[in-house]
């Protein structure tokens, strides 16, 4: 299982790169960096990759910060995982 700071870690690692950004502080929006459509599907699909989870276009809408997104593919592994509620 991939620690929770693992996975935030890789979470922003993902946004640095995809944004070609130095930083990303976890509660600005992901809009402030540029973030467009293309870039955000993009993103969807490696976190889909690198976590094995799935997340809908619903409900990659409503994530707009890092912190978000993290909380998000949290939720998820736990699902997966059976450690969510």
């Amino acid at each position: 299982m991939t620690s929770p700071d693992a996975m935030t870690e890789r979470v922003l690692e993902l946004f640095r790169t995809g944004l070609r950004v130095d930083d990303i502080d976890v509660d600005t929006p992901l809009l402030d960096y540029g973030l467009d459509s293309v870039q955000s599907a993009e993103i969807i699909i490696e976190l889909e990759r690198a976590f094995g989870v799935e997340i809908s276009d619903a409900e990659a809408a409503t994530l707009h910060t890092a912190r978000d997104v993290i909380e998000c593919v949290t939720a998820e592994v736990g699902r997966r995982t059976g450690a969510g509620a």
